[in-house]
């Protein structure tokens, strides 16, 4: 197996590196977690650098929270706030790296929900997160692990606006997808509106990733194509094409969003959907857009809602799709089903059923789980191979394999998972470490 690794710096650099790393502090902690989302009103454009969802508590908690390396003062702060009062975010949190003369900022905006604080040393980071009642980590190695995952979006996002910048037609489809997804639908009115609009995206993209691949077959590039002979679809099933798995992952970006929306909905309407109401002696039609929602969607709600912990199986999803390479071990599936269970706060004895939620919102012939060919791995049709490959050395932290990064010490039931497993890793380190 290849040894290259790609290390971290205890440190991260301001900018995208410090977003990324108090991001996994949230998402290590058990909190669904939004980066980067982008919104605009006629007059101005801002950003949002992340914002989470804690779905521990009886009603969701969701905390806007901004990070700064330097260069901040009361001017952003404020912003912070103003944000929170538009989009209706109750709690806030403000990450610096220096105080830079204003140690008086906790008090003064403690009052307005904005929790100011200083990480001046990082080795001491994750124990003052806790502290301050943030959350708390099953294992500190998961805050890592969430590191390289969003190193690997960021690639992903910034190669498919280089393809679009080239003229890529499928990577131009894909980086007005990602808008649409990530941004588009964040500032909807309520999750109704939401479902709408994010139902209406993944309807304009059914085929994305096949109409791309169409197009560096040579062809033209088509959303609708059905096209399987492709050579470079079959490729990208083998790990290539980084591009082609960038549209895959945005498809299941896609699906995660939709069933996050799903879990809201049903948590702001307990008692099911509105419907017609009697107001005076006027009737009223309320819900309209959720009823006008698929079919698939309300088979999918119904049985949503029966399910005891539902409330908390976007953030397993995400945790499943992203930290856990969208799969698990068939011969360990007792052991793993334990893990994603401590992670998620979802019974063990439940997490089965929460592993069917993409069928129950996405049927499709033969399920969404397969068997990745002769091998032990049980897995999420269409996971890019680069985020198999974080699930892959996800389990060699899980399972506590030497520093040499070898998975022998699995003993397999089946003689090809190594390999397989290797060759996912070899495909994540090359592609974080910007190799073909």
């Amino acid at each position: 197996m290849n040894r290259k690794v790609v290390e971290l710096p205890d440190i991260p650099a301001a900018g995208e590196e410090l977003e990324d790393y108090v991001a996994a502090l949230f998402q290590a902690s058990g909190h669904y977690v939004e980066k980067s989302i982008v919104g605009s009103d006629p007059a101005d454009i801002f950003e949002l650098d992340i914002v989470t969802t804690d779905y521990a508590h009886e009603r969701p908690r969701r905390r806007l929270t901004e990070v700064k390396g330097g260069g901040w003062g009361y001017t952003d702060l404020f912003k912070v706030v103003g944000w929170m009062q538009y989009l209706k975010i109750q709690d806030g949190a403000f990450f610096i790296t220096r105080w830079d003369d204003r140690g008086s900022a906790p008090g003064k905006m403690g009052p307005l929900g904005l929790e100011v604080v200083c990480f001046e040393d990082f080795k001491a980071a994750p124990e003052e997160f806790t502290e301050r009642g943030f959350g708390t980590f099953a294992t500190q190695e998961l805050i890592e692990l969430w590191r390289h995952s969003y190193g690997a979006e960021r690639r992903f996002v910034k190669l498919l606006n280089k393809r679009a910048k080239k003229g890529d037609e499928g990577a131009k489809a894909a980086k007005a997808y990602h808008r649409q997804i990530n941004n588009g639908t964040f500032l909807a009115r309520a999750p109704e509106e939401s479902l709408a609009l994010l139902y209406e995206a993944y309807g304009e993209h059914p085929k994305l990733t096949r109409g791309y691949a169409q197009e560096l077959d040579g062809d033209g590039f088509d959303p609708q194509s059905e096209a399987s002979d492709s050579a470079s679809y079959k490729a990208m099933l083998r790990g290539e094409y980084p591009e082609l798995q960038a549209c895959t992952y945005l498809e299941h970006r896609a699906r995660l969003s939709i069933l996050k929306a799903a879990v809201d909905y049903a948590l702001a309407h307990p008692d099911g959907a509105p419907g017609v109401i009697l107001e005076g002696k006027n009737w009223f039609f309320e819900g309209l857009t959720y009823h006008a929602l698929p079919a698939t969607f309300h088979d999918g709600m119904t049985w949503l809602r029966e399910q005891p912990n539902f409330s908390r199986y976007a953030t397993f999803w995400q945790q499943l799709l992203w930290g856990w390479g969208g799969f698990y071990l068939d011969d360990r599936e007792e052991r793993e089903f334990e893990w994603m269970s401590k992670y998620s706060g979802i019974p063990v004895d439940e997490i089965p059923e929460a592993l069917e939620a993409f069928d129950r919102f996405f049927p499709i012939p033969g399920g969404w789980f397969v068997n990745a060919g002769p091998t032990d791995v049980r897995m999420v049709k269409m996971v890019p191979w680069i985020f198999q490959g974080i699930g892959a050395h996800h389990r060699r932290v899980q399972y506590g394999l030497d520093e040499q990064l070898n998975l022998a010490a699995l003993n397999p039931s089946s003689q090809y998972t190594l390999s397989d497993l290797g060759k996912r890793i070899n495909c994540a380190v090359n592609f974080l470490l910007g190799q073909p």
